[in-house]
């Protein structure tokens, strides 16, 4: 595992600290919990918009599209 050294804002390291306290961590460990679960959620919003475009380049640019919203009051309205 690699090691890094950053500077840190002194009210984001207190409410690290803060949140390490609550959660029964050092505060390394928060640190590092918090930095894997930003690098998963932005990898999963990277794979969702890749999956996204795969669809959407599915449709002939042409083809005129409906809008949702229509759709959804003329279910409702049924």
């Amino acid at each position: 595992m690699g090691s890094i050294v950053i500077n840190i804002k002194d009210a984001s390291l207190a409410a690290l600290s803060e949140m390490a306290k609550a959660h029964n961590h050092s505060l390394e460990l928060e640190i590092h919990e918090v930095l894997e679960t930003a690098v998963a959620d932005r990898l999963k919003r990277l794979e969702f918009y890749s999956r996204a475009l795969e669809i959407s380049s599915m449709t002939p640019r042409d083809r005129v599209q409906t809008d949702s919203t229509l759709l959804i009051r003329e279910e409702r309205n049924r």
